[in-house]
């Protein structure tokens, strides 16, 4: 009777080399999701003042950041389960300081349609939030965001003065008051 050894350890090795490929291909993506939606801790750190960019809000209207107020922005994407709370959280906050700040919401998504973070909109109850999708990343590099549900605050002369992970509507409020939202 023969014995073919070389058939069994050709099969063992390719199944432990698809293994590992599967593996290390789930740790990739792992880690770019962790990198998109890490839960870091707050950073406070400021940066130095940049010039003001213009952008257009998915209503049609336009805004400068910095403007002539302290401006809040939250970062999110529609598929962010995570990013709900921090949205209605900067809604609360908008609803608590009217015209005495700016508020935005950020689409990190490129991909998403107007009438896709319409919804998401609708949903987290935000319509009376100035929305942008941040096509060319602009903001997002300016101000160094690295991960979904980011609340930025910018003062008038450019300064982040705070940033948080998923802030509540207290914390971005007294945020925007500490910047200079009178």
């Amino acid at each position: 009777m023969t014995t073919f050894l070389t058939t069994p350890r050709t099969r063992t090795t390719s199944r432990l080399s698809t293994t590992w490929r599967r593996a290390a291909s789930a740790g990739v993506a792992a880690l770019a999701f962790a990198a998109l939606t890490a839960c870091g801790t707050d950073d406070t750190t400021t940066s130095t003042s940049t010039e003001p960019v213009t952008i257009t809000t998915l209503s049609g209207t336009t805004m400068t950041v910095p403007g002539d107020k302290p401006t809040a922005m939250f970062y999110f994407s529609v598929g962010c389960g995570e990013c709900v709370g921090g949205a209605k959280s900067l809604a609360q906050a908008a609803e608590r300081l009217g015209d005495k700040a700016d508020f935005v919401l950020v689409d990190m998504d490129p991909g998403e349609s107007a009438q896709i973070v319409s919804g998401f909109q609708d949903f987290t109850g935000t319509k009376d939030v100035p929305a942008v999708i941040d096509t060319g990343a602009t903001l997002t590099k300016r101000y160094s965001v690295a991960s979904l549900s980011t609340l930025i605050v910018v003062d008038p002369a450019g300064k982040v003065t705070y940033r948080a992970k998923d802030p509540s509507a207290d914390q971005i409020t007294t945020a925007l008051r500490d910047a200079g939202a009178v």
